[in-house]
């Protein structure tokens, strides 16, 4: 485990709109308003196409990083996640997670790590800009190799 006390910079409410892709909204706002790095406590919407990290087969190792993706329509839901700065890329990555419901199966719900989202009727965002520590993803070998976030001065 390790940690780091976040400096908080400015706080942003996004309101994405019917057709707008999730992730490229993000990068978009934060290139836009100068956010390197921060954190999503929480965001909300109705997705009219999303996909998440995971599978409805059978897998041959639960611990190993899963390849393969659920493609999902018309589901609501909840999520949250972080935003890192790529020093190589000169660009943020997001990294979120969602817990969504099919509304058209009672809810049936999936969980995960979110691949793509398209907004269907209001997705609602709040960004809390971090000023420091540095965040950044580097790949962490305890983590399988999946990049981890990371602290610097």
């Amino acid at each position: 485990m390790f940690s780091a006390e976040l400096t908080a910079g400015r706080r942003f409410a996004l309101v994405l709109q019917p057709g707008d892709d999730v992730t490229d909204s993000l990068t978009r706002f934060c290139r836009e308003n100068g956010v390197e790095q921060g954190y999503l406590p929480v965001f909300l919407g109705a997705f009219s196409a999303l996909s998440l990290i995971g599978t409805c087969e059978p897998v041959d190792d639960e611990f190993e990083p899963m390849p393969k993706s659920v493609h999902l329509t018309n589901v609501e839901g909840i999520g949250s996640g972080t935003i890192a700065w790529d020093g190589d890329g000169l660009r943020v990555l997001p990294h979120l997670h969602v817990a969504v419901g099919l509304k058209s199966y009672s809810a049936t719900a999936y969980a995960g790590h979110l691949l793509a989202a398209t907004v269907q009727y209001v997705t609602e965002i709040v960004v809390e800009e971090v000023t420091s520590p540095r965040f950044s993803r580097v790949p962490d070998p305890a983590a399988r190799g999946i990049p981890n976030l990371s602290f610097t001065a």
